[in-house]
């Protein structure tokens, strides 16, 4: 009798069934095609169940029925199963929590469309009772979290791990500790593949997980391929670059001014956004309230009709809007040339807050922004060291507390040190690898 028998996965990979083991594992030449973001190849893995439609078998140590998932499958509904999209903000976990909702979506049209129904996207954020939405037991929807959340509070026998890595090697890694932490990991999508393969790559990912056949794969690159235009360049949760782009000059991130947007300034928005809601993923998604916040850039953003994007961006450029929604003052902000009473009022804040609160220094002086502090704070303190001011001691306590992380005596690109001689000067912290910093003065003897 042979010792292995193979499987068909579809029209994608074969698994090996090892008699003697009873284990499934890739064969050796289709290993080497699996994405790092699946995971290394590993046994078959036993599950808690309470669906008495999927084949159970009874763990012998803890006497409950598990049920049993194909390597490389991810769950869908009819599994019972609560799925927890997670990652660091920043990391594509956006896109993760979409890829999830709208793979299963299509998944259940094919099987179980009448489920579709049950599916319940949302995000939980730190502090809220995510016990009361996943309850022990049968529940009747099928959850669907976003989260950025310590994932050790959804350590439970009926979620599912979807998360995000930086790079390949810390995929693999996220995964392992995970699983040894007893979660049921799924998938780790990693950004250095995102970036280098794009969305069609991740699209193929889970096209694969869920068994999905190669026309609904293509209407998943289509679908996101816009999307992810709109998530840039658009919304509540765009890039902080476009949003730095299209922010009035008074409220202009300094940090950011020289990064503009590699490509936002370069599309039609509105164009972009029809083109998304023409899609036939768009359409068929949007036959189903509960699936619809699906088909907008984040799940704070509103429904989508054409022109939300360039109306929200417009409202940017002239309200200011920040990353909440939430309009800056305008009325009261002047520009120009700072009042003696103003620059008094600065004075006095840089004494109470140190360099490193622009904005309370800001909230004190109510007719300036956080970015106009910061700029008369550099240009302050840089006036100070050059006209010679023998206060060391007062302009070091000032700048005491570091403005950029990681950073010394710093404000911005610019760091307060001492030279070999004693003097204070300022020193560029984009060179400070080629400039031997001193934080301290030097001592008589030295």
């Amino acid at each position: 009798m042979a010792s292995s028998i193979s499987f068909l996965l579809g029209s994608h990979l074969t698994l090996l069934f090892d008699r003697n083991t009873a284990r499934f594992s890739w064969t050796p030449d289709e290993a080497n095609r699996m994405h790092m973001g699946m995971g290394p190849p590993m046994p078959q893995r036993l599950r808690p169940s309470r669906n008495t439609d999927i084949d159970r078998i009874e763990h012998p140590d803890d006497g409950l029925l598990y049920e049993k998932r194909p390597l490389g499958k991810f769950p869908v509904a009819i599994e019972g199963k609560h799925i927890i999209a997670h990652g660091k903000p920043r990391t594509a976990s956006t896109l993760l929590f979409n890829m999830v909702g709208v793979s299963n979506f299509l998944y259940l049209m094919r099987h179980e469309p009448k489920l579709v129904s049950y599916i319940e996207p949302k995000y939980i954020k730190d502090g809220q009772p995510y016990g009361e939405y996943l309850r022990e037991g049968p529940t009747e929807t099928t959850k669907i979290y976003k989260t950025h959340i310590d994932l050790e509070k959804f350590l439970r026998y009926d979620a599912v791990i979807f998360t995000t890595a930086i790079t390949s090697k810390e995929a693999a890694s996220v995964k392992s500790i995970l699983e040894e932490q007893g979660h049921d990991v799924a998938y780790v999508q990693d950004m250095q593949r995102l970036k280098r393969e794009g969305i069609p790559s991740i699209a193929q990912d889970f096209a694969f997980g869920y068994d999905l056949p190669k026309e609904d794969e293509e209407k998943m690159v289509e679908y996101f391929s816009k999307w992810e235009i709109l998530r840039q360049c658009c919304g509540e949760q765009m890039s902080k670059y476009w949003r730095n782009d299209l922010t009035p000059d008074v409220y202009k991130k300094v940090t950011l001014k020289d990064h503009p947007h590699p490509f936002c300034a370069d599309h039609d928005i509105d164009e972009v956004e029809k083109g998304f809601m023409e899609t036939k993923l768009y359409i068929k998604l949007d036959a189903y309230p509960n699936m619809r916040p699906f088909n907008k850039p984040s799940l704070r953003d509103g429904e989508l009709n054409g022109t939300y994007c360039s109306s929200y961006n417009e409202r940017i450029k002239t309200e200011a809007l920040n990353f909440y929604g939430q309009p800056l003052p305008m009325e009261n902000i002047r520009t120009g040339n700072w009042t003696e009473e103003e620059h008094s009022i600065f004075l006095e804040g840089l004494k109470i807050h140190g360099s490193s609160k622009p904005s309370k220094i800001a909230k004190m002086l109510e007719t300036r922004t956080v970015m106009q502090v910061y700029t008369h704070m550099k240009d302050y303190i840089q006036n100070q060291v050059q006209s010679g001011n023998d206060d060391d001691d007062e302009l070091v306590k000032v700048m005491e507390r570091p403005a950029l992380e990681g950073g010394d005596l710093a404000i911005g690109d610019l760091a307060l040190a001492y030279d070999e001689t004693g003097k204070l000067i300022l020193v560029d912290k984009t060179s400070m690898s080629e400039i031997q910093v001193q934080v301290q003065k030097p001592s008589d003897d030295s």
